[in-house]
């Protein structure tokens, strides 16, 4: 039986078993922009160091083969915008 490229589960995501040092900035901008070529320092400085962090945890955990993400509760499912005039 073939399990699910992506399921919904309530567990947490895999802890490490050491202490990862923090990154700067500029470090996790970096492994982002090596992640996913597409977004440029320009576009990430706009974000908060904390969104930074979050979007690279999402990325390194979305390029392991048979990984699952779980959104956070603080992180709403559905958005929308109105445009400024």
């Amino acid at each position: 039986m073939a399990t699910p490229f992506f399921r919904a589960t309530s567990e947490q995501p895999e802890c490490r078993s050491f202490p990862t040092p923090r990154l700067t900035r500029e470090q996790v901008v970096d492994r982002i922009i090596t992640i996913n070529p597409t977004a440029t320092a320009d576009f990430l400085d706009r974000f908060k160091d904390q969104s930074l962090e979050f979007y690279l945890q999402r990325l390194n955990t979305a390029t392991r083969r048979g990984a699952s993400w779980v959104r956070q509760d603080e992180t709403p499912a559905i958005m929308g915008a109105a445009r400024r005039e």
